[in-house]
């Protein structure tokens, strides 16, 4: 079950066992903790006989039964003590960067009519997908495995086309093997599709990018994406 987290003119959204519903909704207090947000729920998971772990795995929800919290990691921190798997977080990891400690209201999520038609492109391609506010607006986010990678991106839609950004790699530097890198991946990626650009983000951070002309061309381009977001995660992570 979609679970939305509103922060003003943010929001975020996770997906959750389906017996979550029976205390939705409620308020909590959102708290940043390294690379890990956190907030107490009035759900109490039954642990006994479920093994827990003290590793976690960007992108994924955990509980914390001493705070009786729900837990989103997103990055290479690790849990305080021992949690259990509940979830997903459903969209770019890099997004998560934004939310900052501050009260927030927890309610099921439901998806936004118009941008339906994305939704049911991206779930057909095996996306888990959600309609969160960013900066007052809905738009589409979406992630999925593939090879062993988690992909994700966001999707905005305008009255001209769609703007779809990726989760990010890596922040950029301008000194000289910065600048080197990023001709590189551009060069590699222009070679791969004319779809998908290495590009940056208004945070300057490297991600990969599409400009859209219609939900008809959605397809083509998260498949060429797919497959280039594979191959630079791979060469950033092997050694």
């Amino acid at each position: 079950m979609l679970v939305e987290l509103g922060l003003g003119s943010d929001s975020l959204v996770i997906d959750l066992p389906e017996d979550v519903l029976n205390v939705l909704p409620f308020k909590s207090e959102l708290i940043r903790w390294k690379e890990e947000l956190y907030f107490t729920t009035p759900y109490i998971l039954k642990t006994e006989g479920v093994v827990g772990t003290s590793y976690v795995i960007p992108g994924k929800v955990y509980y914390w039964p001493p705070g009786k919290a729900f837990c989103i990691f997103y990055g290479f921190s690790e849990p305080y003590s021992e949690v259990f798997l509940v979830g997903d977080y459903v969209g770019p990891l890099s997004t998560l960067r934004r939310f900052k400690t501050g009260e927030v209201e927890v309610f099921k999520h439901v998806v936004t009519d118009d941008l339906k038609d994305v939704v049911e492109v991206l779930s057909r391609l095996g996306y888990s997908t959600a309609t969160p506010l960013d900066n007052g607006v809905r738009v589409v986010v979406a992630s999925k495995y593939a090879g062993g990678v988690r992909i994700a991106f966001s999707v905005i839609k305008e009255e001209y086309g769609m703007y779809l950004e990726s989760d990010t790699f890596y922040e950029y530097s301008m000194d000289f093997e910065g600048i080197k890198s990023v001709y590189r991946f551009k060069s590699k990626v222009k070679s791969f599709s004319n779809l998908v650009r290495f590009d940056l983000t208004e945070d300057n951070y490297l991600c990969l990018t599409s400009v859209i002309k219609d939900v008809s061309s959605l397809e083509r381009v998260v498949n060429d994406l797919e497959r280039i977001y594979q191959f630079i995660f791979k060469e950033l992570t092997i050694a």
